[in-house]
């Protein structure tokens, strides 16, 4: 699998001798790795990688009026959340240099600071750029991101930043990323050893057994593929984040949108006109490109429209929480649809430990929130105390044991019901507001069913029916 992805250019190769540089990054990789960087250096990896693809206008969550006024739009809030990313890079160069090599950076820029030269800016960075080593290169692009960072904080104290202004940021990130020919091949050999490994036996199984190699390569490839987005959504994911960086996480889904329309161009451009119709994976892969447009759209269209921009912390959380989970619902179940095209003994546990798990909390959410429906309308048709208890017994045993399973977003919301319900005696007043609530109900049902790990799981014969409004 040394082929990348198709935006994956030789760039990092031109100027330089390609068997030299591939050496000298194979080593400096292996020696990474031996230090135990390896989860520092896919960080790293990601947000370079999302530097680039963030500042395209069609990787950021924008309106469609937004994207034909660019020109009108303030971009200080998007060059807030690339500061805050540089500073995570600059903490990440420095974790994978050794402590030696900062010790020596640092001597040597103390050094350097007591012998100026009148026709050089800065001798150290005169010196870093001289050399071709990975850890001058790492050197070199921390220093520049701490230019960058300096540069950015005044920036982003000005009241309105332009379209241009943003753009020109983005053009000088992109030339001091790739300053270093190591640097852009890190970049642009997208699948590495020791990051991209098939490490479930299910799927290395399957792919044994594809006995045609063109393919078995393609599904490797999209395989490959499939878990590397997974990989980035797991730095997206907001149980992992604090407050002040959930916004930061806009930058991975720029990168996970991109590497996604790159995946379909692939499936579209060379997988299906490579393979037969007759084969197992190729209407599924016909199904990828016209199903996860409406999946990356749904996230980058709607869930993160003007995050940038939100001030409530909850709004943020809640929207990030659901694009996490609509991404990666939709990439693990991708996963596992491929695999069983090939092998229908596979199942989704045997390639995520929490599928299972997945798919039973989704079954208890529907099939409690279909029940909870039921007695609301068994008590609008009674309009008596006996179903009124029943419906707020069923109401209480839903906010005890389900309502952590709705959206984040529409946890409020049922709170509200919930307490308004229970306090009310009045069965005119109450008959009232059960209407509303069962209204409300009936959205969260249709948006749970529409969840692609339910599409194939029938509804419980007792409540069949029920999403038929009364």
């Amino acid at each position: 699998m040394s082929e990348a992805s198709a935006d994956d250019e030789p760039a990092a190769e031109s100027g330089a001798r390609p068997d030299f540089l591939r050496g000298q990054f194979r080593e400096w990789m292996e020696a990474v790795v031996a230090a135990g960087k390896t989860r520092e250096l896919f960080e790293l990896e990601m947000w370079l990688r999302s530097f680039e693809r963030f500042f395209r206008i069609k990787n950021q969550p924008l309106s469609e009026k937004e994207t034909k006024q660019l020109a009108l739009r303030n971009w200080s809030e998007e060059l807030r959340l690339v500061d805050n990313v540089i500073l995570r890079t600059v903490q990440l160069c420095t974790l994978i240099l050794t402590e030696d090599q900062v010790n020596l950076a640092r001597f040597d820029k103390y050094v350097e600071s007591y012998l100026k030269k009148d026709d050089v800016v800065d001798p150290y960075i005169e010196k870093l750029v001289r050399q071709s080593t990975p850890e001058a290169g790492l050197a070199l692009l921390r220093e520049g991101l701490e230019d960058m960072h300096t540069v950015l904080m005044d920036l982003t104290r000005l009241s309105r930043i332009p379209y241009g202004s943003f753009t020109a940021v983005g053009k000088m990130l992109y030339r001091e990323i790739r300053r270093s020919h190591i640097l852009a091949l890190l970049i642009d050999k997208k699948f590495k050893p020791v990051h991209d490994r098939i490490q479930s036996t299910a799927i290395a199984t399957t792919i044994r057994g594809i006995t045609d190699p063109v393919e078995r390569k393609h599904a490797a490839r999209v395989f490959l593929e499939l878990f590397r987005l997974l990989h980035y959504l797991d730095y997206a994911d907001p149980a992992r984040a604090d407050e002040d960086q959930l916004k930061n996480t806009i930058l991975i889904f720029s990168l996970t949108t991109s590497e996604t329309r790159l995946l379909l161009s692939y499936l579209e451009r060379r997988v299906l006109k490579a393979l037969s119709p007759d084969s197992p994976a190729f209407a599924l892969y016909d199904s990828f490109v016209y199903c996860l447009p409406f999946e990356l759209k749904k996230v980058i269209n709607t869930e993160l429209l003007d995050i940038s921009v939100t001030r409530q912390p909850d709004i943020v959380r809640a929207r990030v929480e659901n694009s996490h989970g609509i991404l990666k619902a939709c990439f693990q179940q991708s996963v596992v649809q491929l695999a069983q095209a090939f092998d229908a003994k596979v199942e989704g546990d045997h390639i995520f430990p929490d599928f299972t798990a997945k798919l039973e909390q989704s079954l208890g959410l529907r099939d409690s929130l279909g029940r909870l429906i039921r007695a609301v309308r068994v008590f609008e048709q009674s309009r008596d105390e006996v179903q009124a208890l029943a419906m707020k017994d069923e109401i209480s045993r839903f906010y005890d044991h389900n309502m952590k399973d709705l959206m984040y977003r529409d946890w409020s919301g049922f709170e509200l019901f919930f307490i308004e319900i229970l306090k009310c005696t009045s069965l005119p007043a109450l008959a009232q507001i059960s209407h509303r609530f069962e209204t409300f109900l009936m959205t969260l049902y249709r948006e749970v069913q529409k969840r692609s790990i339910l599409q194939n799981v029938p509804v419980p014969e007792d409540l069949l029916g029920i999403e038929h409004t009364a």
